[in-house]
């Protein structure tokens, strides 16, 4: 997590750069013996031990963290804090996890992006380097209900539907219970107040973690956990563009009925490793690309369908299949290659045999 730390006073800086240390931190610190008439003046002492001063008024510098940083702290009084983030702030999914921590380090506050962002992680950890107090204000966790938002984010699963979420937690935290259908495999017991459900079973609030977009559940609200398991193996003609990559994925994944934003990575033989069209529809959706050489292929060719021409062009008799299969630690092929005019896909799952595990703890 690339944190800054930010420092209005001496006190401030001192406890500053006693805690970048242990966190890794890059620290702004106002600088005193600058003069502060027009802008302001702040040193900063970056992770890697370098000291450099910047020029710039407190609340241009607020903006310039804010969009740089995971994560930021600022050793200052809440208010301070409260007015110079909140021009910038858009949603939960977005913002850097913020924390407030007075001079002294005996409350660290949660202040933004308690959960997703790591806030809530944050200040508990700051909290316990100082001899604090952490300060948590989220519901979940006063109630000691899970967070699912929190369990996306440590089993690597893209929310679909966040607006869904503030539904399901205030079931929970109002004493509610909510279903959770899922087709993966779960580890340990159920919370109390979470009940798996299967199809035909009607409940207020259900969570759906799966990466199939055709789930048999009947509720009022529901909220979509997409796990980061599907791998597409992809071979195609050379010259393919982006939106030729995309619009054949796109069609693949509808006509298996499988979430986009289940896709972890897609996979490929080493001699598209520079094939602009994959390399820019990756980078656009921020997935993984990985390539094997012809040898590595061979290891598991023969158990897939094989084609002599695809054989004479790359040295192996299949690629989408076989890279599908090779890109996960554990995967299976789950939908077999497809041709999509000159773009050929096929989609493996990658197992999760220790099962996801739900939690009522609290995230400190």
């Amino acid at each position: 997590m690339k944190t800054a730390i930010i420092a209005l006073t001496r006190l401030g800086a001192e406890l500053a750069l006693k805690l970048a240390q242990p966190i890794d931190a890059d620290v702004y610190a106002k600088n005193r013996e600058c003069p502060l008439s027009g802008n302001s003046f702040f040193d900063k002492y970056a992770r890697n031990g370098g000291k450099v001063s910047v020029s710039t008024d407190f609340g241009k510098l607020v903006e310039k963290v804010f969009h740089t940083y995971d994560a930021l702290i600022f050793i200052m009084a809440c208010g301070i804090a409260v007015r110079s983030i909140a021009p910038f702030a858009q949603s939960k999914t977005k913002d850097p996890a913020v924390v407030v921590l007075d001079e002294t380090g005996r409350f660290a506050i949660s202040l933004l992006s308690g959960h997703i962002g790591g806030a809530n992680r944050l200040a508990a950890d700051i909290a316990a380097f100082t001899g604090g107090v952490p300060v948590i204000t989220t519901a979940t966790d006063i109630h000691g209900v899970v967070a699912f938002d929190v369990f996306a984010e440590e089993n690597h699963c893209a929310i679909e539907n966040i607006d869904a979420l503030k539904y399901i937690g205030s079931e929970l935290v109002n004493g509610g219970s909510v279903g959770l259908y899922t087709d993966c495999t779960l580890s340990g017991m159920l919370p109390p107040n979470v009940q798996r459900v299967y199809p035909g079973h009607r409940m207020k609030a259900v969570v759906v973690l799966s990466n199939s977009t055709d789930v048999p559940v009947t509720a009022e609200r529901v909220l979509y956990l997409r796990p980061k398991n599907l791998i597409i193996g992809i071979g195609c003609k050379k010259g393919k563009t982006r939106q030729e990559i995309e619009d054949a994925v796109i069609r693949f994944l509808d006509k298996n009925r499988k979430s986009p934003l289940s896709v972890l990575r897609l996979a490929s033989i080493d001699l598209k490793a520079r094939e602009q069209g994959i390399l820019e529809f990756c980078r656009e959706r921020r997935l993984e690309f990985v390539t094997y050489p012809a040898d590595k292929i061979k290891t598991v060719e023969n158990r897939f369908a094989a084609s002599e021409f695809v054989r004479g062009v790359t040295g192996v008799g299949g690629v989408a299949e076989a890279c599908a299969v090779l890109a996960g630690e554990k995967a299976k092929l789950v939908c077999p290659k497809t041709v999509y005019g000159g773009i050929t896909l096929a989609l493996a799952e990658e197992l999760n045999e220790r099962g996801y595990t739900l939690s009522d703890r609290p995230t400190l």
